[in-house]
């Protein structure tokens, strides 16, 4: 038997290292992408409702103006968190009318918006021209969208 060839023989132990040394490159970044991938996956964000709003608008007799909001489908949506805008002025908000605003019948959309639900709003002839822009915008925290937005026409 010689001794002193297995002693100074290295060509058996450096393919066996080299494995060992991909095997463990390869579980550390397969770790490292892991915890990447499901960190990012992990933060959820709310995200903005999807609401159908159909409008009607209507002028009587005596030039008082009717506009009726009505959510034909989609998410339900919490009232507090929506604004009804008519030409940039508030007409409807979480709830309460604007200064030039009165409901014209139930307000259904009080406690949340569901599908059927309505928004009936009046004002005078002086508040709402044609080509002015309705516009039912959601806003919570830092987060907003646009539900709906027609122009009067």
């Amino acid at each position: 038997m010689n001794f002193r060839g297995m002693l100074t023989d290295e060509d058996a132990l450096s393919p066996v290292i080299g494995v060992v040394l991909i095997v463990a490159l390869t579980v550390v970044l397969s770790a490292s992408v892991a915890v990447f991938v499901l960190g990012i996956g992990s933060q959820v964000t709310e995200t903005s409702p999807n609401a159908v709003l159909e409008y009607e608008f209507a002028v009587d007799g005596a030039g008082n103006e009717t506009l009726t909001l009505t959510q034909a489908g989609g998410n339900p949506v919490d009232a507090q968190y929506v604004t009804v805008y008519v030409d940039g002025e508030v007409a409807w908000a979480g709830g309460s009318t604007g200064s030039n605003y009165v409901l014209n019948g139930t307000d259904e959309w009080a406690d949340g918006l569901e599908g059927g639900d309505s928004l009936p709003l009046e004002t005078n002839h002086t508040n709402v021209d044609a080509g002015d822009t309705i516009r039912v915008v959601w806003q919570k925290g830092e987060q907003s969208a646009i539900l709906a937005e027609r122009q009067v026409g």
